[in-house]
């Protein structure tokens, strides 16, 4: 199980979870648990994202790779590839097929 990401905080250790397995790869955040020791500890070095399987290591830094240039940019709706549904900006996935949105 290696670590894929370190995270600044829990909501943004759950987003990148939620994005891997969008793209079908699981993975466990670790730390949590610890977060009342953030001041104390730097976050990056409490709560990680670690991959379950790590045969998926290339295409997972890949999707982080995605979704923090994503972060950057000005968020607009999408519309899914596969069924043609209308998604909002905040969706990762297309909510009624569950297909992973480009980037």
């Amino acid at each position: 199980m290696p670590l894929i990401y370190s995270a600044a905080n829990l909501v943004e250790a759950q987003l990148v979870v939620d994005e891997l397995l969008a793209g079908g790869i699981r993975t466990r955040i670790t730390g949590s648990y610890l977060s009342g020791a953030i001041g104390e500890l730097p976050p990056s070095e409490v709560i990680g994202v670690w991959l379950d399987e790590p045969r998926h290591d290339e295409r997972a830094r890949m999707i982080i790779e995605a979704f923090e240039a994503s972060r950057q940019q000005p968020e607009r709706d999408w519309r899914c590839s596969t069924c043609g549904e209308s998604a909002g900006r905040e969706f990762g996935a297309c909510w009624k097929c569950g297909q992973p949105r480009p980037f």
